[in-house]
């Protein structure tokens, strides 16, 4: 029997009195964090579209194993352009998501596998499903 592991969720973001500033998962990853469009690193806005581009291109892979397709996937490019609303309050109206998907496929195999990758994929889901952000205690 296989065991189920998991990485842990969840990331700190940080800006020093220097104004340094970075993001740093539970499970250990970082990366730097921009708060003005001069600086090095991720901002907010290009994390949420890189964490989507993300989640489908895993999810496309997963999508091709369950369609009995992975022998014939080869690579996976998943673009994702956000854009803000026009009118308050501030938020991303639209994310607008490009793939290439290398391998042999049909029309209808492609859409099958973009289908395929949104019924699984989680960061896709709870953007669509507005989830509730809620404030806990404070940090240590």
């Amino acid at each position: 029997m296989s065991q189920i592991r998991t990485r842990p969720t969840g990331a700190l973001a940080t800006i020093g009195a220097d104004g340094a500033a970075v993001v740093t998962a539970r499970s250990g990853a970082t990366t730097r964090l921009a708060y003005s469009p001069s600086m090095d690193g991720f901002n907010p806005l290009e994390l949420l579209d890189a964490s989507l581009a993300g989640c489908l291109a895993i999810s496309l892979r997963i999508a091709a194993r369950n369609l009995g397709l992975q022998d014939r996937l080869g690579e996976v490019r998943v673009e994702v352009v956000g854009s803000k609303a026009a009118t308050p309050p501030s938020r991303i109206a639209q994310q607008v998501c490009r793939y290439h998907i290398a391998g042999d496929f049909t029309p209808a195999e492609r859409d099958a596998l973009i289908a395929g990758a949104h019924a699984v994929y989680t960061i896709g889901h709870s953007l669509d499903g507005a989830m509730e952000i809620v404030d806990g205690e404070a940090l240590a």
